[in-house]
């Protein structure tokens, strides 16, 4: 349905309303406040004392919310439905509009997605998001990559030490629990230490587990990451770059024209001195 061109200076003002930092700023505060409730209900000494006034504020805070929503897709139209985030945010004012009951526990998890909703107004958030996804990739292959280490140590610790402990590389299962405790240095202690008192080299082993599963494969998470939020930044910044040395060009250009125009006033003087 087409929009009447008298309706769209008014979309017009609801969509700089919307887009505007004081009226981000008022939703992010309210944001933080909904998660700081969320927090209180939590303890029943708090909801014996304030449960009336917290599901108030609640309550005004998820009407402020739909008429957030509904702002926005007045103000974008179609545009709202093709954008990820603003789905997310209606899909999050939907569910806090579904009466929670007894026994409706996973709507009132689901709640705690309204604190998610900082993801969306907070720009920043949202760059270090986006560049996880464009990171996945990356980390499926990495993810990949550790699986199969994890496959083999755990195949080899299998062979290796099901005998010596059986109840923690007894089978392939035990031995993959085991090997992330190792890989996290949960399980050092009560795994690793005892084994090295019966057979020193057994920690030269697990130090290699140790060096190519978080030194090297986890570390990789990280450099993939980074480099997605680099890829991000980089045509923003050759942007940046690409004007200002037509910038520079033009300053150039400017100079030059204002030497030529001294040079001919000064040949200018030298012809009438001349003369004279």
């Amino acid at each position: 349905m087409l929009v009447p061109e008298s309706a769209s200076p008014t979309r017009a003002r609801v969509l700089a309303l919307t887009e505007s930092a004081p009226f981000q700023r008022v939703i992010i505060a309210l944001i933080v406040l909904n998660a700081a409730i969320l927090g209180a209900e939590t303890y029943p000494g708090v909801m014996e004392s304030w449960g009336g006034v917290l599901e108030t504020a609640n309550a005004i805070i998820v009407a402020v919310f739909v008429i957030e929503i509904v702002l926005r897709i007045y103000g974008n139209g179609a545009a709202f439905f093709r954008d990820p985030w603003s789905l997310f945010d209606l899909f999050v004012v939907v569910v806090a509009l579904i009466p929670t009951g007894t026994g409706s526990e996973v709507l009132r998890v689901l709640r705690l997605l309204r604190v998610l909703r900082l993801l969306s107004a907070v720009k920043s958030m949202r760059l270090v998001v986006n560049a996880l996804g464009a990171a996945i990739p990356g980390i499926l292959s990495i993810g990949a990559l550790l699986v199969m280490i994890m496959y083999m140590f755990a195949v080899s610790s299998t062979m290796l030490f099901a005998d010596m402990r059986p109840d923690a590389f007894g089978d392939l299962w035990t031995s993959n629990t085991s090997l992330f405790r190792i890989m996290i240095s949960d399980g050092w202690p009560d795994l690793v230490v005892p084994m090295t008192q019966e057979a020193g080299w057994i920690a030269g082993y697990f130090i290699v587990f140790n060096v190519v599963t978080t030194f090297i494969a986890l570390n990789l998470f990280v450099a993939v990451t980074v480099e997605a939020m680099n890829r991000r930044h980089e045509p923003k910044a050759d942007l940046a770059g690409g004007h200002g040395d037509e910038r520079a060009d033009d300053v150039s250009g400017e100079v030059l024209g204002e030497l030529r125009a001294l040079r001919e006033q000064v040949a200018r003087l030298e012809d009438r001195i001349a003369r004279d």
